[in-house]
């Protein structure tokens, strides 16, 4: 039976709370329970119970429970001892956990303010740091050394000094002399320690608006909480909101400061596993979502609504919804994962908006993270090992990609990294993870976002002279990372420009528009254009297809996908001229990205059946970024252009120029190299002609394959 109470908060003393905890663990039958803690004790520490259980039963105590916590708790403990058999012999503590709050005690971080202090409350976030595990004393037993009494004394977990006792106590059986006459020693041996670990939460960025920046928490967990939580885990935290005083440098012993720094000292831990679970979807906006499920034409409403205010990139706006909405992940017989993860790399000329893109599509991504690669080093982008303040020790803080891990990393300025900066996310794109062996310290942090990055060619615009792939300023083995790669050029045509200039000056017009209105009444409603999705809606209607659909490619479409992919595996005959090999024009890495945009255009439409009309619309965006990448002219294509940097036929010319140097310094192996002119001339009865054979050279002197013991003489090194 429920136990109906009316009392106030204030009202119940510690003995009341003890007798109502008591009830209550009556009531609930956790009596077997407490009972199988002791029996596994100290493998099995503490019972949690769900907040609305009590609520349910006790509402007077719940509501004890949130203005004073720790009392309360206490008290809730001694009401577990209780219960337990005389014969029951604990050498510890048994302790009371709280968890599942009500949305309403879930408080951001950003809005903490002092009127929580010394509440309990839920705070939802991302773990960032997580320090080692060390032990902490929360009694320590001094020993005096006039009369030899050993006198403990509790200590306050959130401060970083231990506290010494004011005098011998007289209540232990001390001398009662006062602790500037006295002098104690600290016997660690006999003073109470627990298990202490400190994380630093960071608030979900997904939850802010206005470009808001998180803010982080510190978060104190003692005992069995220790060691459940790493870095880059979603995770909510029920705990006490204490202040800390903070020391002052330089101002003499025991300064602090007037403001006081916050932490949270845990009662419990919830991860929060589920990605994009985060979201929250009413009734209404499901009922909306799940009026498009099957529409055809939703794919092309998304599309547009995707920065509705920057015009034209249609290839690049269809590639990322696709990356939005991702394919799925498989996990094969043998253990191996196949990502889901879908990344796109736009490479264009500057002042074409990609900057304002990708601030867009992180805003509308769920967990979206944005990122500048010119702020941005490895650690950054990984992981860091840092070194904690409060132990001393060496601990991981995540990075932009593990933070980002379930939602969607948005990496500006591509090109402007170093090299050791950028190779640091090979296996974050490849394996969604991050290996971390820093410090001593050895781990495996997940990363499992798609990456949508933008960088600018080469020479800063691209040029006309040369093909666009090799203006890319980016690591071949980067570029076989990515799933689509875009070039967005700012070509001259009038029709484009003129449409381009009237739509940007028209905004204009709007925005000055309303910016008046705002001056004359002191607000303005901003409303989506017609016929589009808002931003908060289209994060919904994403976060909603992540969760619900899986699709399945029906026979049409795998027959879609294999006739393309054999289509353009077919050998290329050789070259007349030069008799070398054909180029390959697509590879098994690039049929799984079919795979997974195909995936993708199905859950866009919340479809559980991928058809050819989606394989269609995968196949369209990988013809595009293969005919404006790949292409070495006169209707040849050749993906080693772009993920080697050289052509197939060019890689066997080299070939053949090695092995006739190869051969002519076997001819004649006492001498001092092969003449130049001897090698170029040979190499024109393959089919090489001169200049194509020098610049060979050149690339293989480059290369220290080859060297010159005299300026007209060649040898292999």
């Amino acid at each position: 039976m429920a136990i109906v109470t009316t009392a106030s908060t204030t009202a119940l003393s510690s003995g009341e709370q003890t007798a109502r905890w008591m009830a209550f663990l009556e009531e609930a039958d956790l009596r077997r329970r407490v009972l199988e803690i002791a029996e596994n004790y100290p493998q099995d520490r503490s019972l949690t119970v769900p907040f609305g259980d009590l609520e349910r039963i006790d509402r007077g105590l719940a509501d004890t429970l949130l203005e004073r916590p720790e009392t309360c708790l206490a008290a809730g403990e001694a009401a577990m001892r209780e219960l337990l058999p005389a014969t029951a012999a604990l050498n510890g503590p048994i302790r009371l956990r709280v968890a599942e709050l009500p949305s309403d005690q879930h408080i951001p971080v950003h809005l903490l303010r002092r009127e929580h202090l010394g509440k309990l409350v839920a705070i939802d976030g991302v773990i960032r740091r997580a320090s080692t595990t060390q032990p902490q004393v929360v009694e320590a037993v001094f020993e005096c050394a006039a009369c030899r009494q050993k006198i403990r004394w509790p200590q306050e977990r959130t401060l970083p000094t231990l506290r010494v006792p004011p005098e011998c106590d007289p209540a232990q059986n001390g001398c009662g002399k006062p602790a500037f006459k006295a002098r104690f020693s600290f016997l660690e041996a006999e003073s109470l320690t627990v298990d202490f670990q400190r994380l630093d939460l960071q608030e979900d960025p997904e939850r802010l608006k206005g470009g808001r920046n998180p803010e982080n928490l510190a978060v104190h967990l003692s005992e069995d909480l220790v060691e459940q939580i790493y870095p880059g885990t979603r995770v909510t935290v029920t705990g006490v909101l204490r202040a800390v005083p903070r020391p002052a440098p330089g101002r003499g012993a025991g300064a602090t400061h007037s403001l006081l720094d916050v932490v949270l000292v845990a009662v419990s831990l919830e991860k929060r596993s589920k990605e994009y679970g985060e979201i929250e979807i009413g009734d209404e906006d499901r009922a909306e979502i799940e009026r498009w499920r099957g529409d055809p034409a939703v794919f092309d409403r998304i599309v547009d609504s995707l920065a509705p205010s920057i015009k034209g990139m249609r290839w690049e706006k269809e590639a990322i919804a696709l990356q939005l909405f991702g394919g799925v992940e498989k996990l094969l017989p043998d253990g191996v994962r196949v990502r889901g993860d879908i990344h796109c790399l736009i490479i264009g000329d500057p002042g074409l908006a990609k900057s304002q893109l990708l601030l867009y599509v992180s805003r509308t991504a769920p967990r979206g993270v944005y990122a500048s690669g010119k702020g941005t080093t490895s650690a950054g982008l990984t992981a860091a090992a840092v070194r904690d303040e409060a132990t001393g020790r060496w601990s991981l803080e995540a990075g932009a990609m593990v933070l980002a891990s379930g939602g969607l990393l948005a990496l500006d300025e591509a090109d402007k990294m170093s090299k050791e900066d950028r190779s640091a996310m090979h296996e974050g794109l490849e394996q969604g993870q991050i290996s971390i062996a820093k410090a001593g310290i050895t781990a495996t942090l997940s990363a499992k976002c798609p990456v949508l990055a933008a960088a600018n060619p080469k020479f800063g615009r691209f040029t006309m002279d040369q093909p666009p792939h090799l203006q890319f300023d980016l690591p071949p083995t980067l570029l076989s990372r990515f799933d689509v790669i875009l070039p967005l050029r700012d070509r001259p045509d009038e029709t484009t420009d003129r449409n381009l200039a009237r739509a940007i000056l028209s905004q204009h017009q709007e925005a000055e528009a309303r910016e008046g209105e705002r001056h004359r009444t002191g607000s303005v409603e901003v409303a989506t254009p017609a016929g589009l999705f808002s931003q908060e809606f289209l994060k919904k209607y994403i976060a909603y297809a992540r969760q619900n659909v899986r699709p399945v490619m029906d026979a049409e479409a795998y027959a879609k996908l294999e006739s393309y992919y054999m289509d353009m595996r077919k050998v290329l005959p050789q070259e007349e001229d030069t008799g070398a090999r054909g180029g390959i024009a697509i590879t098994p890495r690039q049929l799984e990205a079919l795979v997974r945009l195909t995936e993708a255009a199905a859950r866009s439409r919340l479809s559980a059946q991928a058809t050819i009309l989606d394989a269609d619309r995968a196949v369209r965006i990988m013809e595009h970024f293969l005919s404006e990448v790949t292409s070495t002219g006169e209707g040849k294509r050749d993906i080693d252009l772009l993920f080697t940097g050289i052509t197939a036929s060019h890689r066997d010319q080299i070939g053949k120029v090695r092995h006739l140097l190869e051969r002519l310094q076997a001819q004649n192996p006492q001498a001092q190299g092969v003449s130049e002119r001897d090698l170029v001339s040979a190499a024109r009865s393959e089919g090489i002609g001169d200049a194509e054979a020098k610049r060979i050279l050149d690339e293989l002197e480059r290369g220290n394959e080859v060297y010159r013991p005299r300026q007209d003489l060649l040898r292999l090194i």
